[in-house]
């Protein structure tokens, strides 16, 4: 029988080599074996330590955990990130803002007449909140001494110094119908529109701020275990607060020209005549400015009444800005105002009217007459000026009023005289027109008398054509209307 031929390897095992083949199975065991007891347990280790760090930092706590211990045959995991304490409290935003500077000033009035001094207070001081409690003490001082704040309506715009803007809070004095006027300066705030940079108290009020002294800024207690403590309190006081209210001194500039234009407003005379310097300053400009006032019905302008343009300790201008209704025109004038030193009061020493005295002759000149009231005199100085129609020695209505003004002056002094000088334009004969000259200061003087100015302060004269303030003809020799027009006048000069 024939037999398959055997391969080597059932030759080999057949043939008893089994040895070698035993010897590879017993590695390949083994090493299966070191995979599950070693190798495998130390990557389910490194899966479970990762677990743990992605739960640890993903879990909201409020106090961080402290990181366990990793095994001995685990990877470190990387340390939590670190909690920033919570950022401090952003202070409350002002419980009120104001978008224009008389809101603030009636604002201010209606809590001090319902006495919520407290609230008064706050509004005050909100540019420096420590000082609050002191002016609240402040307005209730004034209470107890018995100033009252006038009507809401009655707080004014005074005007801008610098980069303020001042306002003015009347009070009513004790028991009397006067007022006093508290200013503040106010300052624009963009994230709480205006507030008080600045108190002035007229010096009746001085006693009011010696018992409400200023309150230092409290010292904030250490805010965490450990901190350094702040200085004393004594030492706090040491150091000059910035005062919120001052008195007033005398020195300031726009309010003396405030007081000064609301004189002349109110066609006050004798009180505007106080403020000025009467070597610099001729009655008549003085006069015929109370004259435009009160015939052009003007008033300030509320919204920029006055503006200082220069501010020197000894030399300072101010450009009153004013409107009318009646004349439907808005104009100014400028205000000089002078002193010796710093100690001195100051003085009017300058009205420029160049500007209001050429507004108003326009709106007059639709009449039919002009009404420049001041004039320059041919022969030198200033002189009040009343306008006649052609060939006629009646008074316009508008003359009834600036002898109106004249009559109060000369009433309320008896020592006081006025000079009174007709005048034509050149038309006409001589001995006519120097009849008509002086039937017009006479006209003058009439009136006058029937205002209750005694004759023997009067004194009148005609000058015909004499003294013309402007050319009767034009320069190619053609007649000028015009110019005539203001040459049939008459001229009040007062002996004041």
């Amino acid at each position: 029988m024939q037999t398959t031929p055997r391969s080597p390897l059932v030759r080999s095992i057949y043939g008893g080599s089994l040895v070698p083949v035993l010897i590879v199975v017993a590695a390949l065991a083994l090493s299966t074996a070191i995979f599950f007891l070693f190798t495998q347990k130390k990557m389910q280790a490194q899966k479970e330590a990762a677990k743990v760090e992605a739960a640890t930092n993903s879990a909201p706590s409020k106090t961080a955990a402290a990181p366990a211990k990793p095994a001995a045959s685990a990877v470190p995991s990387t340390p939590p990130p670190v909690v920033k304490p919570p950022a401090p409290p952003q202070p409350a935003p002002p419980a009120f803002a104001f978008a224009r500077p008389l809101d603030l000033g009636r604002q201010l009035v209606r809590s001090l007449t319902t006495g919520d001094f407290a609230a008064a207070g706050k509004l005050a001081a909100a540019s420096d909140a420590d000082q609050s409690a002191s002016a609240a003490k402040l307005f209730q001082q004034l209470a107890a001494m018995g100033y009252k704040p006038a009507a809401e309506d009655q707080v004014e715009l005074l005007g801008l110094v610098e980069n303020r803007t001042r306002i003015a809070l009347p009070f009513m004095m004790p028991g009397s119908k006067d007022t006093v006027r508290i200013q503040l300066d106010l300052e624009r705030d963009e994230k709480m529109g205006w507030k008080v940079a600045k108190a002035t108290l007229p010096k009746a009020m001085s006693s009011a701020i010696a018992a409400a002294p200023a309150t230092p800024p409290a010292v904030p207690a250490p805010s965490t275990p450990g901190a350094p403590v702040p200085a004393p309190a004594a030492a706090k006081a040491a150091v000059p607060m910035k005062q919120l209210f001052a008195v007033e001194d005398g020195t300031d500039a726009l309010a003396f020209a405030s007081d000064f234009v609301h004189h002349l407003l109110k066609h006050d005379f004798t009180a505007a005549r106080a403020f000025v310097d009467d070597k610099k300053v001729s009655v008549e400009r003085l006069v015929g400015l109370c004259i435009v006032f009160e015939e052009g019905q003007y008033a300030l302008n509320p919204a920029k009444p006055l503006i200082i343009t220069i501010a020197n300790p000894e030399v300072s201008w101010v450009i009153a800005q004013v409107q009318s209704e009646s004349l439907q025109t808005n104009t100014e004038f400028g205000v000089e105002l002078k002193r010796a030193d710093i100690a001195q009061p100051w003085k009017i020493v300058g009205l420029n009217l160049s500007d209001i005295l050429s507004s108003f002759a326009k709106s007059a000149s639709k009449l039919g007459v002009p009404y420049t009231p001041i004039v320059k005199n041919p022969k030198g100085g200033e002189s009040l000026a009343l306008y006649f129609e052609y060939d006629r020695a009646e008074l316009h209505p508008r003359a009834l009023k600036q002898l109106e003004v004249i009559s109060a002056l000369m009433k309320a002094d008896p020592s006081k005289k006025l000079r009174i000088a007709g005048h034509t334009d050149e038309i006409g004969r001589d001995d006519y027109n120097i009849r008509l000259s002086r039937g017009r200061a006479e006209a003058v003087k009439q009136q006058l008398a029937a205002l209750g100015v005694p004759a023997a302060q009067v004194e009148t004269t005609g000058m015909g054509k004499a003294q013309p303030l402007s050319p009767n003809k034009k320069s190619d020799g053609t007649d000028d209307p015009e110019g005539r027009s203001h040459n049939r006048r008459a001229e009040i000069y007062l002996d004041f």
